[in-house]
């Protein structure tokens, strides 16, 4: 008798086991991938920055434990995009960098690398001294986690090419030139960087 209620009670407790991976595994996140793709649908009617953070809010909001990620990574490419525009306001363009940016993972390169771009491009159109201070605090937590990544070592070549940082660029060029010895223009960079 105590055996057959264990089963049943085993059994019981796999059924609900069962149905909450449904639920947080699958359901969860589509209702959330769902919610996000109604928003990129949407945002041709969108006419102020207010209006695209309640857009894509409906997705950020939503709880689900699969998802963000994803989300976040395609949402910041297509702000990249609009940022990268050049009939936008800079206003329009710090307000969507400030709207995508909490959610950025700052453990995942390719969304650090995201971040980067963002600002490189505020600083390429508007030339803020705090831009280049946000894409080197990004990249170097980028490199923080892939320091053999080709993104991210060239990235920071760059970085440190354009902010006269002529020291990290040379250790940086060298870096590369061990992983990729035949890389003609990065090594010519080196040779040309002041001693």
């Amino acid at each position: 008798m105590k055996n057959e209620i264990f089963k049943n009670f085993i059994i019981v407790g796999l059924i609900i086991l069962a149905f909450l991976s449904i639920i947080f595994g699958s359901y969860l996140p589509l209702i959330k991938a769902q919610l996000f793709i109604d928003a990129l649908g949407s945002v041709s009617q969108v006419k102020t920055v207010e209006e695209f953070e309640a857009n894509f809010d409906k997705s950020f909001k939503y709880y689900s434990p699969v998802g963000d990620e994803e989300i976040t990574k395609f949402l910041l490419n297509n702000i990249i995009q609009i940022v990268s525009q050049q009939n936008q306001s800079e206003a329009v363009d710090r307000k969507l960098t400030t709207y995508i940016e909490p959610y950025i993972f700052k453990n995942d390169v390719r969304h650090l690398l995201g971040g980067t771009q963002l600002y490189e491009i505020l600083l390429t159109k508007y030339k803020h001294q705090e831009d280049i201070q946000k894409v080197e605090s990004y990249i170097e937590v980028a490199y923080a986690i892939g320091p053999k990544l080709p993104p991210v070592l060239y990235n920071l070549l760059d970085i440190y090419r354009f902010t006269g940082q002529t020291q990290k660029a040379k250790q940086i060029g060298e870096t590369i030139l061990q992983y990729w010895p035949d890389d003609k223009n990065v090594e010519n960079i080196v040779k040309g960087l002041p001693q």
